[in-house]
Formats: structure tokens, C-alpha cells, sequence
């Protein structure tokens, strides 16, 4: 297996390309084709869902990981360079795929606690809604996919014309993501549909939380490590 990789606008987030389907149609939802859909991991807890993000936040450094439809975005901290982590990567990659195992245990797949971007136009949507929706999903994401990101839509206020959107994948922590943000997502909702008057980015907050939670009890470990030996 010969394993790609490609860049994307953030210094701390690769693509890389295993030649191989990663979410098949096997895993699609019915609400979204099979290759638009991503599914992100943040933190190693999340990443006990899937056999391959279990052991690529076993690599040091690693923040986050996003599945697409060929490719597998993997987040990192500024601390670690690529080409010390590159060769773990590139073995969890081959290994994985070489062994015929399920990317997403069987167990979890339809428990909902893996961040999916699955939602799609329902019948309880306005409109309006619907129509934001329409443009993200067919002029937005498949070009913020190529760079190893994803986007979803979170909220759209009626009554201040604020669209809500959650970046994914190498989009978190990227500078240029505010710049594709209000120049790009911001001025094609607003242009074609009146009632939009900005777009936001938020960050999910029982995410935030478990972050911290996972950060506090990483420094207690290892402050009781320090103190024994």
C-alpha cells in the first residue's frame, strides 16, 4: 500500500491518502451521500470508537483525527513536528487498512456520539434553512473537503440573519479558515439568500468540556509519575 499525503491550509493538519476507500457507502447515512460524509474524532476518548483513531492518538502529539470518503485528516500539536510523527502515522494507516478490520467498531456506529456530518434538509427545516443547507452541502464542502476540512450547520437565527457553522478537520485552529469563513462562506450565503446577514463559527461545548476534563486528569497522571519517581 503506498500511502499519499497532501497539505492543507493548516501547518498542523495533513491529508493522508491510503489509495483506498475510507467511509465506504457501507457507512452512509440516509441523509447524506456517502462521499460527502466525514466522521471526527478530538480527543482519545471519542477515538475508542475506531480501532485506527485508538491507535493514532496513541502517537504523541496527535489531536484529532477526520475520516472522508479516501482520505484520513490528521490534527496535530505545534510542539511535534511531521517527520518525527509521519512514520507512526503512515504504519497505523497500513496496518489498519492491510488487516480487513471495520474503521468504526459495529457497537458504536449508530449511537450517535460520533461527530458525523451527516444532517441533512428535513421536513422540520424552514425555507430559509433549507436553502442554506442546499448551498453548503453542493457549493461549500466538497471544496473545504479537498483541504482535509468539513463544516456543519449549526443554527440559523430569523430574527438577526446569523448562520451558525461548526468547522471540522484541519479547518480547527486554522488561521485562514476565518478568511474563508467571511470571504467566502459568509459572502455567497449573503448573496444569494437576502435574509443572511453574517456566519458565525462556534466551537461544540460538551467537546470543549470533555477537552478539559481529558487535559486535567492527563496532568494529574503525570504530576503523580513526577512525584514517585
Amino acid at each position: 500500500m503506498f500511502i499519499q499525503t497532501a497539505a492543507t491550509p493548516n501547518a498542523d493538519a495533513l491529508q493522508f491518502i491510503p489509495g483506498v476507500p475510507v467511509l465506504g457507502s457501507s457507512n452512509s447515512d440516509s441523509g447524506a451521500s456517502s462521499s460527502m460524509r466525514t466522521v471526527e474524532y478530538n480527543s482519545p476518548r471519542e477515538g475508542l470508537k475506531s480501532p485506527l483513531a485508538t491507535r493514532l492518538f496513541a502517537i504523541e502529539g496527535v489531536k484529532g483525527i477526520m475520516y472522508g470518503s479516501d482520505f484520513v485528516t490528521v490534527r496535530k500539536d505545534s510542539d511535534h513536528p511531521w517527520q518525527l510523527m509521519k512514520p507512526d502515522i503512515y504504519a497505523a494507516i497500513m496496518d489498519h487498512f492491510s488487516s480487513g478490520r471495520s474503521l468504526i467498531r459495529e457497537d458504536t456506529e449508530s449511537d450517535g456520539a460520533a461527530k458525523s456530518s451527516a444532517a441533512g434538509v428535513t421536513e422540520e427545516d424552514s425555507e430559509i434553512v433549507s436553502e442554506i443547507k442546499e448551498l453548503l452541502e453542493s457549493r461549500v464542502r466538497p471544496s473545504i473537503q479537498e483541504d482535509g476540512g468539513d463544516l456543519d450547520f449549526v443554527s440559523f437565527d430569523e430574527a438577526t440573519g446569523v448562520v451558525k457553522i461548526r468547522l471540522r478537520g484541519a479547518c480547527r485552529g486554522c488561521s485562514s479558515s476565518t478568511v474563508t469563513l467571511k470571504h467566502g462562506v459568509e459572502g455567497m450565503l449573503t448573496y444569494y439568500i437576502p435574509e443572511v446577514t453574517s456566519v458565525e463559527s462556534v466551537d461544540d461545548e460538551l467537546e470543549v468540556q470533555a477537552n478539559k476534563e481529558f487535559n486535567k486528569l492527563e496532568a494529574q497522571l503525570v504530576g503523580k509519575t513526577s512525584a514517585s519517581s
